[in-house]
C-alpha cells in the first residue's frame, strides 16, 4: 500500500498514466514470461528424455548382446561332453581318452575366440572341487597371469548360485595390465549339482572399445555387477552423483530400464538390467546442450520481458499525450483567468468529441460568457459615471459661474491688472465647455478651443515651460468628435514630461489629418520620454479591460481610450508611442463624418 501511494499520490496525470500501463502490464507479463519459459524448458527436457531413452535402450541392447556372446560361450561347454566330464571328474589314464578330451577342449576354445571376436585372452576350467582342469591362452605371456588371493572373490568366484555370473576388473600386479574376468558356475540342468566353473580372461582395454564404440561423450558408462559393484566407468567426473542402486534382482527384470533427473536438471541419469551378465548398467547424462538452451531461453524470456514492458512503457507515454496535453493546456488557461485574462481560448476541433473536448468547448463557452458579462458591466458603469457626471453638472449653474468670474474679471480691469481678466475669460470658458448641458457630443474646434484654455491656464503656473503648437487643417474645425478626449492627453504630457529634474521647455505638437474615412489627432511632446518596460505596461493596460472608470481625479488615457471604443467601436481608440529621451507620441483614431451624422 506504501508503494502505491508512494507512486500515484501527490503525481502528474501523465506519470499515473504510465504507471497505471506498467502495474496493470506487469503481472500478465510476468505469468506470460513464466508460462513461456516453462512450456520451452519443458519441451526442452521431453526431446532430451526421448533422446536419452533411445541411446540408453541402443547401449543397453549392444551391451546386452556383447555380455549374452559372452555367456552363450560359457555355456555351449553343455555341448562338450568330454570337456564336463574332465569338469565333473578330471582326466584319465586312458591316452585315447586323453588325446579326445584335448581335441574337445581345443574346439571349445576355438569356439570361444572366433564367437568374441578373438576378444578372450584366457580361459580357465576349474573342476567341481574348484582344481584347475586345464587352460587356454592366447600368448605365452598370459600364463603366468596367477589365480590367488591377488585376485578380488578369489574365495567365492567359483561357487556361484546357479545361473549367475560374475563379472569385475582388476590390475594384475606381475604383468601390470588391467583385465576384465567373467565368471560362471556350471550346474547339471537336471540336477542343478555344480559341475565346474569357468573363467575368462579379458583386456581391460578391449572392454573399453567395445562400450566407447557405443557410447557418446560426454556421456558416461557406469557398469555393476551382481555384487553391485562398480567395476568400469568411463570416467568418474559424476561419480557422487550416480545414484546407487541394489543388486540386480527380480524388481530390475520388471523394469529393465529406467531414466530419471538427478539433482541438477540438467544431469539425466538412465539404468538398465543386462539379464545376459548379471550385470546393471547406468549412463549418466550431462546435458550441456539442454543447459545451454535452457540458459538462452531464459534469455530470451528476459529479454522479450523488458522489451514488452518497454514498449507498453512508450506507447503510455505517447498515448498520454493525447490525455495530459489537453488537461495542462486547460490548467494553464483557468491559470491565465485566475489572474483576470478572460480573452484566453483553446483551440479545439470541432470533429473530436471525448470527454476532454467537450470539458474544453464548455471552457471556451464560460470564458467567453464572463467576458461579455465583464464588458456589459463595465459599459454599464462607465454609463453610470457619465449619469453621475451630468447630474454634478446640473446642479451647478454655470450661469451664475460664468458671470461672476466676468465680474471678477471687472473688477481687475479698474485696477490696472490685465492678466487677472484673461485668466477668468478661460477659466469661464472652461466652465460653459464642461457643464454644457447639450449631449456629450462636441466639434474637434471646440475640443481645441478647450485644450488652449486649460493650456493658457498652465502656462501661468508653469510659465515658459510650456508651450504648445496646432497644426489642424480648417475643414476638419467642424468633423464631430465626443468631448473630453484632447484635455485630459494635454494633462497627462504636462504632468509627467514637466516632472523631471531638468528644466527644458515642454513643447507639445497638435497635429490632425484626414485618411481613409478617419480622423488621425497626433499629440507629440519633446519630453523625456516613457522606458520600454513601462510603455510596455501602458499598452497592455490599454488592451485589457477593467472595471474601473476613473483614475484619480483626471480621466486618465484608458479611460479615454474606453469612451472611444464605446462611442465610435473597437477599430479606433488611442495608440502610444514613446522613445527614451525622444518625447512620446499619442495618436488618436476616430471616423470621419459631417456635423450631425451619425455613426453606423
Amino acid at each position: 500500500m506504501k508503494m502505491i501511494k508512494w507512486l500515484f499520490i501527490n503525481r502528474s496525470i501523465r506519470t499515473k498514466i504510465v504507471w497505471s500501463s506498467m502495474l496493470i502490464s506487469l503481472i500478465p507479463m510476468l505469468v506470460l514470461s513464466y508460462l513461456f519459459y516453462e512450456s520451452s524448458t519443458k519441451s526442452l527436457e521431453r526431446t532430451m528424455y526421448r533422446s536419452t531413452n533411445q541411446n540408453v535402450q541402443y547401449v543397453a541392447g549392444y551391451l546386452n548382446q556383447y555380455f549374452r556372446d559372452l555367456s552363450s560361450s560359457a555355456l555351449q561347454v553343455y555341448g562338450f561332453a568330454r570337456v564336463m566330464n574332465l569338469m565333473e571328474h578330471g582326466r584319465t589314464a586312458n591316452d585315447e581318452d586323453y588325446f579326445a578330451v584335448t581335441d574337445s577342449l581345443k574346439n571349445y576354445y576355438t569356439l570361444v575366440s572366433n564367437k568374441n571376436r578373438d576378444a578372450v585372452i584366457k580361459i580357465m576350467i576349474f573342476g567341481k572341487d574348484n582344481r584347475l582342469r586345464d587352460y587356454w591362452s592366447r600368448a605365452a605371456s598370459y600364463d603366468s597371469i596367477p589365480f590367488d588371493e591377488s585376485i578380488p572373490h578369489y574365495g567365492d568366484m567359483l561357487d556361484l548360485p546357479f545361473q549367475q555370473s560374475l563379472s569385475f576388473t582388476y590390475t594384475d600386479a606381475v604383468l601390470n595390465q588391467d583385465f576384465f574376468v567373467f565368471s560362471i558356475t556350471i550346474y547339471d540342468p537336471f540336477y542343478r549339482s555344480k559341475v565346474g566353473s569357468l573363467v575368462f580372461y579379458i583386456q581391460k582395454k578391449e572392454l573399453a572399445k567395445v562400450i566407447e564404440a557405443n557410447n557418446q561423450a560426454p556421456n558416461v558408462v557406469v557398469l555393476r555387477n551382481s555384487r553391485g559393484e562398480t567395476f568400469y566407468h568411463t570416467n568418474d567426473s559424476y561419480a557422487d552423483l550416480v545414484p546407487t542402486f541394489p543388486v540386480p534382482d527380480a524388481q530390475l527384470n520388471n523394469k529393465p530400464k529406467l531414466i530419471q533427473f538427478v539433482q541438477r536438471s540438467d544431469l539425466l541419469v538412465g539404468t538398465s538390467y543386462l539379464d545376459n551378465g548379471n550385470l546393471t548398467l547406468t549412463i549418466v547424462y550431462p546435458n550441456e546442450e539442454l543447459a545451454r538452451h535452457r540458459d538462452n531461453t531464459l534469455l530470451i524470456t528476459i529479454g522479450a520481458f523488458v522489451f514488452a514492458m518497454f514498449c507498453i512503457s512508450l506507447l503510455s507515454l505517447l498515448a498520454q499525450q493525447y490525455i495530459t496535453r489537453p488537461i495542462k493546456q486547460l490548467g494553464q488557461a483557468i491559470k491565465r483567468v485566475r489572474h483576470g485574462d478572460f480573452h484566453v481560448a483553446l483551440n479545439q476541433p470541432n470533429r473530436y468529441r471525448d470527454d476532454i473536448s467537450e470539458l474544453t468547448r464548455n471552457f471556451n463557452f464560460m470564458t467567453e460568457k464572463i467576458r461579455e458579462l465583464i464588458e456589459q458591466g463595465y459599459q454599464m458603469q462607465l454609463r453610470n459615471k457619465e449619469a453621475q457626471l451630468l447630474a454634478l453638472q446640473m446642479q451647478i449653474n454655470p450661469h451664475f459661474l460664468y458671470n461672476t468670474l466676468q465680474t471678477i474679471g471687472g473688477k481687475a480691469v479698474l485696477i490696472g491688472d490685465y492678466d487677472i481678466p484673461e485668466m477668468c475669460r478661460s477659466l469661464g470658458e472652461l466652465f460653459r465647455y464642461s457643464f454644457y448641458e447639450g449631449n456629450t457630443e462636441s466639434t474637434l474646434g471646440q475640443e481645441l478651443a478647450h485644450v488652449g484654455n486649460y493650456v493658457y491656464i498652465q502656462q501661468f503656473r508653469f510659465e515658459d515651460s510650456l508651450q504648445i503648437e496646432f497644426d489642424v487643417p480648417q475643414n476638419l474645425m467642424d468633423a464631430p468628435i465626443i468631448r473630453f478626449v484632447m484635455q485630459p492627453i494635454i494633462e497627462n504630457a504636462a504632468v509627467h514630461a514637466l516632472r523631471g529634474p531638468d528644466d527644458r521647455q515642454l513643447l507639445i505638437r497638435v497635429r490632425a489629418e484626414a485618411m481613409n474615412g478617419e480622423i488621425v489627432l497626433s499629440v507629440r511632446d519633446n519630453g523625456p520620454g516613457i522606458p520600454p518596460e513601462k510603455l510596455a505596461a501602458l499598452r497592455g493596460g490599454l488592451e485589457a479591460k477593467s472595471m474601473e472608470v476613473f483614475a484619480g481625479v483626471s480621466i486618465g488615457l484608458k479611460n479615454v481610450h474606453e469612451r472611444i471604443r464605446l462611442a465610435y467601436g473597437d477599430p479606433y481608440g488611442l495608440t502610444v508611442d514613446s522613445k527614451p529621451g525622444e518625447g512620446t507620441e499619442i495618436r488618436i483614431r476616430i471616423p470621419y463624418r459631417k456635423r450631425g451624422e451619425s455613426h453606423a
